[in-house]
């Protein structure tokens, strides 16, 4: 039996919020080469984006590029999910991410990508 004055090992799980909660996604991923290479594909990826768009994914945007120096930009997308979970939020917009992105994975920085979730208040 456990000491009462200790807490037993803490498992960390996805728990639903509850059924069809609307999260609010950002992406943040360094897009390779830089202010030029991203200024050539951006629209490409854009119209990429909005075509992602459905009734459980909504608002797929660029919300900001960041630039530092001519050979490094950050690009982060947001995206509304409905979802019964973060887990499932974060898989629709990166799948919307990576779909937008049309197979050109080398162009971008994924082991660098980070993520934002937050429920959306009502």
């Amino acid at each position: 039996m456990p000491d009462p004055g200790r807490s037993g090992p803490r498992h960390l799980r996805s728990v639903p919020v509850d059924e069809g909660t609307r999260y609010r996604v950002r992406i943040s991923v360094p897009r390779r080469g830089g202010w030029r290479a991203w200024g050539a594909s951006r629209g490409d990826f854009e119209q990429h984006l909005a075509a992602q768009e459905s009734p459980a994914l909504a608002a797929l945007q660029i919300e900001s590029e960041i630039r530092r120096g001519r050979d490094y930009v950050r690009v982060t997308v947001s995206a509304l999910a409905d979802a019964s979970d973060a887990v499932q939020a974060l898989t629709a917009a990166w799948d919307a991410f990576r779909q937008a992105a049309d197979g050109e994975d080398a162009g971008w920085d994924l082991a660098a990508a980070s993520v934002e979730i937050r429920p959306e208040t009502q």
